[in-house]
């Protein structure tokens, strides 16, 4: 059973995706933890791996990073700390199964599974996030309380090297137990805190601000713009103040940025690159011989399974109309573009839906542009073996 099964999609993408929280009970009856609360300490000890522990004490809040050691974990308090291991879904491929939980969510918004194990009364104090969160409630139960609507101006306390809300006005509290969803907002404060100890897994979501858009967009153009299209000055007046920048040259500026807007193809990859950067590119397998399409098209017929390396990013666009049939494949912040056949396309379905399970590859392994695709993916290491 699956979230999607747990709630009427169509309302709850009308009535609270980015609108208001939702708790649903037993949304996923007789869920079982991917692993233990000493495996999630075990990969917080890893280098590579981003952690931290968060110790409350009243109203006082404590953060310090990982990674740890099997030390700091012996001598913990018996209540009132929180471990957090971002991205555990890069390290253990099954966690990347929860990305399956929203299929009605596209894929490139999807971000990282983020677990925490909370001793009881622990918790990482009122905040908010700019994402949304779907929080799945493993082994324990946690009391979450939910509050006001936070922006940008909401005033924040940084002493501890959290973002921790100077003000929280709860307004609503729900106890998650074993198998219950929370969804909530980007913008709404809430405040957790574990009644039974236990894990959560925290579905997160990408949402680039403004500056980071602008950001992708000014490189993607600086890489594919030519050095043709420049300002030009309006109709000059002997009369103009020297050194004035005058409405009219500013009139110009607009022109030429919203010309460059109003490229669709150029938007599309800037757009397409910035979703799909990845988070742990060092986690890219890639492997020390390149194959060509003809050499994955034996591998297949020898048997040979693949499912997506947890690292790589995936997302599409197919331009369809009169002039071309192409299929944008965006891998890792790059563009592939490839013409498009019905075999492709289906592929394509496949290999952006995987998540946490092999590749059905069989039905491609006779077709060159899918051949082509898969070969390019496995030599950039977002495919392993199986």
């Amino acid at each position: 059973m699956s979230l999607a099964d747990s709630i009427n999609v169509t309302t709850f993408l009308s009535d609270y995706w980015q609108k208001q929280p939702l708790l649903i009970r037993d949304a996923l009856p007789g869920f079982t933890d991917f692993l233990s609360p000493e495996e999630l300490a075990g990969l917080a000890c890893e280098d590579m791996v981003e952690s931290r522990i968060v110790f409350s004490r009243g109203d006082q809040w404590d953060m310090k990073p990982g990674p740890f050691t099997e030390r700091d974990f012996k001598f913990l308090p018996e209540t009132d700390w929180t471990l957090l291991v971002q991205s555990v879904d890069h390290w253990l491929p099954e966690v990347q199964s929860l990305l399956q939980q929203v299929p009605f969510i596209p894929a490139w918004r999807l971000d990282d599974v983020m677990i925490s194990y909370a001793a009881r009364d622990g918790g990482v104090g009122p905040h908010f996030d700019y994402y949304d969160v779907f929080l799945i409630q493993g082994e324990g139960s946690r009391q979450w309380q939910l509050g006001q609507r936070c922006d940008s101006t909401t005033a924040l306390n940084t002493d501890s090297g959290m973002k921790i809300l100077e003000t929280f006005v709860a307004e609503e509290s729900v106890e998650l137990h074993t198998g219950d969803i929370l969804y909530i907002p980007a913008g709404v404060a809430h405040w957790g805190t574990a009644i039974a100890p236990g894990l959560c897994y925290s579905i997160g979501f990408r949402a680039p601000d403004l500056a980071e858009l602008l950001a992708a967009f000014s490189d993607e153009a600086a890489r594919s713009l030519g050095a043709d299209i420049r300002y030009r000055d309006p109709a000059l007046s002997e009369h103009s103040p020297a050194g004035a920048i005058d409405a009219d040259a500013l009139k110009q500026v607009r022109a030429l940025l919203h010309h460059v807007l109003d490229d669709d193809a150029l938007l599309l990859r800037s757009f397409g690159n910035l979703m799909t950067d990845p988070r742990l590119p060092e986690l890219l397998a890639i492997p020390e011989t390149q194959i060509n399409p003809a050499q994955m098209a034996v591998m297949l017929q020898k048997g040979a399974r693949f499912a997506r390396n947890p690292a790589a990013r995936f997302a599409c666009h197919h331009r369809h109309d009169k002039d071309q049939d192409r299929l944008y494949f965006f891998v890792n912040g790059e563009c592939l573009d490839i013409p498009a056949t019905d075999k492709l396309l289906a592929m394509n379905e496949e290999l952006q839906a995987a998540f946490g399970r092999p590749l059905n590859l069989s039905a491609w392994q006779r077709h060159e542009s899918c051949l082509q695709l898969l070969a390019a993916l496995y030599n950039r290491g977002c495919l392993d073996r199986v």
